[in-house]
């Protein structure tokens, strides 16, 4: 056989191995998410119980003002959420943003995330990204093309970043925002209200901002570390919530559907997300059947 053919059908074969490679990597990756989706799932508390409004009551009134909008005397309380979503992202400023495609599970009590985005940087290319606050713990992982891990963050500061960015995430799920022994508010302004949230010994504030119906606007905090820089620091954090429109089964959720993020670092803002809500589901606790929608496959 010539050397050129002999080559060739060496080089057709090892690049066959590696599209199988990736393929069976891809699926072990699925299979591990519907775990870790169900077992986050798997904490829910299952004795229903009722709002009133009451347990408001004694709130800051832009707070009150919120569940005004979202809850009703006698609701079951929510105990789960899950979220479809697409936008884009970049790492860092100047950096060409790359569009995803993520979803999200939260659960009230315990606090638990899970948050999934397959990024497309080139053609042909894939980056899975999970976020997710399990049981205490944050872990940040990327893989390339499901195979080869450039990320993988558990430390403390991934561990508040990420219970935070849980927080942030509550506008989709008031329920999960009512006073309890973990959770509370306290005065902050004339449109704003302090949330705190513990899990064992870590503890996380933020402000959110409300308009005048009582819709969620805007969530700061100055205590998310900042992992763009080599060594984590402080800096401010700022989801902005818009577009609001009616979910649930009645229409009584007035939830965003566009958010924005960015971060405050020295008087300058390095905006860095953008994505708008497109399916949301109230007390479904299971993964979305269709976990990439069709025709977004790589081929």
């Amino acid at each position: 056989m010539p050397l050129l053919a002999l080559l060739t059908l060496t080089f057709a074969a090892l690049l066959a191995g590696a599209v199988v490679g990736v393929l069976l990597n891809r699926a072990a990756f699925e299979r591990r998410l519907d775990a870790q989706v169900a077992e986050l799932f798997a904490e829910i508390e299952t004795l229903p119980t009722y709002y009133s409004d009451a347990d408001v009551a004694e709130l800051p009134e832009p707070a009150r003002r919120f569940f005004g909008r979202n809850l009703h005397d006698g609701m079951p309380h929510q105990s789960c959420v899950r979220i479809w979503e697409a936008g884009k992202l970049r790492q860092t400023p100047g950096q060409p943003w790359s569009e995803f495609e993520a979803e999200q599970y939260m659960v009230s009590t315990p606090p638990g995330m899970l948050w999934y985005a397959r990024m497309r940087p080139f053609p042909l290319v894939w980056v899975d990204l999970v976020n997710s606050y399990f049981r205490g713990r944050g872990r940040v992982q990327a893989k390339l093309l499901s195979s080869v891990s450039s990320v993988d963050a558990g430390d403390d500061a991934t561990r508040r970043a990420t219970l935070l960015r849980y927080v942030s995430g509550l506008a989709l799920f008031p329920g999960a925002m009512l006073p309890a022994d973990d959770r509370g508010w306290t005065e902050h302004g004339e449109d704003s209200a302090t949330f705190t949230l513990r899990d064992g010994e870590l503890e996380v504030t933020g402000v959110f901002f409300f308009d005048e119906f009582g819709d969620v606007v805007r969530f700061e905090t100055d205590e998310r570390p900042y992992a763009g820089m080599k060594k984590a620091e402080q800096a401010r954090w700022i989801v902005r919530y818009a577009e609001h429109r009616s979910f649930g089964s009645g229409g009584d959720l007035q939830l965003p559907t566009k958010i924005d993020v960015e971060w405050e670092l020295d008087g300058q803002r390095f905006h860095y997300v953008e994505k708008t809500i497109e399916k949301f589901d109230l007390d479904m606790p299971r993964r979305w059947n269709a976990v990439i929608p069709e025709g977004s496959e790589p081929t």
